[in-house]
């Protein structure tokens, strides 16, 4: 290998070959210590993007994070070590909504089943868990083909050369199957009458069309005459559960819409949907980030909660970028996995079979998944009654979303960075507030969910194609009233340039005479920087203040007098040239 292919392959060296032997030796000596993890001593150069998080800029109100247990769960209830992992589906990941599978007049043993799932949400998270029951299909008998799976419609007969469809049937059959929960001591928050009612699986399914479908092909009943029956019964219930509807495939060709439009919306309280069409690519290939769908679907009924009910297929960052996707272009008010446990190193969680030790691929018997630990960025940082607030835009590589609470004394912040190669550092402005407490975690290619304590610099490092999410703990700082309080002796408080990367000019006018200190803080309030003016006089002053050693980002300076009156102010320190 010569010495222009040996740059060839190894770009990111920062020296330019020569043809000699000896630096030929040396460039080779670099590459086998850098691939050892040794520093090389060319240390690249990654440079500070400040995010300002704007409180006062506020859109959707979460509902929360799910996932299903609606297949395997009888694994589940059977594992030796199924109170571990009830700790890590449940605590771990603060699930907020559990969605189910009504299973009623075929699997009896179902309600058990989610009545062991209630209890071990509620000892673990102290609380109990919100219910969401979904119908893969109805029993055979309530079916066109007589069978549970292969599709089918609802039951119905001819009479008089017309088709009339059992909706009344399949709405009793829900009424009973709500009957037997109740009776369980599970009341459902949410209830989904018929799971992708626009497909035909060769599992549990029952097609039903936007509005009745009758012709020389298709006899097909209407999901808006299943609604409306199932509403009907069930609204006379003493306790009434939420429609969320139409669940149906994805979000592309304006399924959802031709679902929702046929319909009466007032029977619903959330917009259903999942996410296996038009959600996965855009104008890119494989990239969520390229489809315009979510905005579309967004600001279809916008008023209305949008609820995302299922999804589970594309890889762990594809599957990080369509959570992001859902939140911030659809701002949607609850994302739901698929499968949180599965088998085959499926689901958030994936066990083996409990009654089989042997064919266990560790002394556990169960292993969380890499799309465990992307959900875990979302749901143990972002909480029901929060709401997701504004973030300032650097780059499309870089995509942001904060989220905070109704007390406003926590937050969350979630980046992705969509580069295979550039590392960013970022850094947060919170303006009105101080970063009391903050952790942060990043998964990436080769690491799961490693935490930094954010504080300790103040800059997160964000590298190639991650997900990654700062827990933040906050307090408010002096509202503006009680700054002009406080600024009785300052006028006219400002620095210039700013930003700056070597020095700027700190201009105020004092009412007074007093002695002046100046204190620098970083945003995190540690205060890096003191320097006594001296006594003043009063009237205009221009200080000068050197960068010194001071890092890229943003800072806070504040003026004070020997009486506690002060002026306050920000400095942005940029990259030298």
């Amino acid at each position: 290998m010569n010495a222009g292919k040996l740059y060839y392959f190894y770009p990111k060296l920062t020296v330019k070959l020569k043809s000699t032997k000896m630096q030929v030796k040396k460039i080779i000596l670099i590459i086998i210590f850098s691939l050892l993890g040794f520093s090389t001593g060319f240390a690249q150069s990654v440079e500070t993007k400040l995010i300002q998080i704007d409180t006062k800029e506020t859109f959707q109100e979460i509902t929360g994070f799910g996932a299903s247990l609606a297949f395997y769960e009888n694994w589940l209830t059977a594992h030796p070590n199924r109170n571990e992992i009830y700790n890590i589906i449940f605590k771990e990941l603060s699930l907020d909504i559990l969605r189910v599978r009504n299973a009623y007049g075929y699997d009896n043993g179902m309600v058990g089943r989610v009545k062991q799932f209630a209890t071990a949400a509620n000892i673990q998270l102290g609380h109990p868990i919100d219910i969401l029951v979904t119908s893969w299909g109805p029993p055979a008998s309530l079916k066109s083909n007589n069978e549970r799976v292969n599709g089918g419609t609802i039951k119905y007969s001819v009479e008089e050369n017309k088709v009339v469809f059992d909706y009344g049937a399949f709405a009793n059959w829900w009424n009973e199957s709500l009957d037997n929960y109740n009776a369980n001591g599970i009341y459902p928050r949410y209830i989904g009458i018929q799971n992708e009612p626009d497909f035909s699986a060769s599992w549990e399914s029952c097609l039903l069309k936007p509005s009745e479908t009758i012709n020389s092909t298709d006899t097909i009943a209407g999901y808006n005459k299943a609604l409306d029956a199932v509403y009907d019964v069930v609204s006379q219930r003493d306790s009434v559960p939420y429609f969320l509807g139409p669940e149906c495939v994805g979000i592309g060709y304006g399924t959802l819409q031709n679902y929702i439009n046929a319909l009466d919306l007032s029977k619903l309280y959330g917009i259903g949907h999942h996410l296996y069409h038009g959600a996965e690519s855009g104008t890119v290939e494989g990239d969520p980030f390229t489809s315009s769908y979510y905005r579309t679907v967004g600001n279809f009924h916008p008023e209305v909660p949008h609820f995302q009910t299922e999804y589970s297929r594309a890889d762990w960052f594809s599957v990080a970028a369509m959570m992001y996707q859902t939140l911030v272009e659809e701002s949607a008010t609850a994302f739901l996995y698929w499968d949180l446990v599965w088998v085959n190193g499926g689901g958030l969680v994936s066990i083996d079979n409990p009654w089989d030790r042997n064919s266990w691929g560790n002394t556990k018997g169960y292993r969380r998944t890499k799309f465990f630990y992307v959900f875990k960025h979302y749901s143990a940082f972002i909480h029901p009654d929060w709401k997701r607030i504004g973030t300032t835009s650097i780059n499309n590589n870089l995509k942001s979303a904060a989220f905070i609470s109704n007390s406003s004394d926590s937050a969350s912040f979630v980046v992705i960075n969509r580069s295979e190669t550039d590392t960013f550092k970022i850094q947060l402005d919170i303006p009105d507030y101080k970063i009391e407490e903050a952790v942060s975690y990043s998964t990436s290619e080769n690491e799961n969910f490693k935490s930094t304590n954010y504080l300790a610099d103040t800059l997160l490092v964000v590298p190639p194609k991650s997900v990654n999410t700062v827990d933040l703990r906050l307090s408010k700082i002096n509202t503006a009233a009680e700054i002009i309080h406080k600024q009785e002796d300052f006028l006219n408080v400002s620095n210039f340039p700013n930003p700056f990367s070597e020095s700027t000019t700190i201009r105020f006018n004092l009412k007074k005479s007093s002695e002046i200190s100046l204190s620098v803080f970083n945003i995190g309030g540690q205060q890096v920087v003191f320097d006594r003016l001296g006594d003043l006089p009063s009237g205009n002053h221009n200080i000068t203040f050197n960068r010194n050693r001071l890092e890229p980002g943003l800072y806070f300076f504040k003026l004070e007098n020997s009486v506690g009156e002060f002026g306050l102010g920000k400095l942005m320190v940029q990259n030298k040239n």
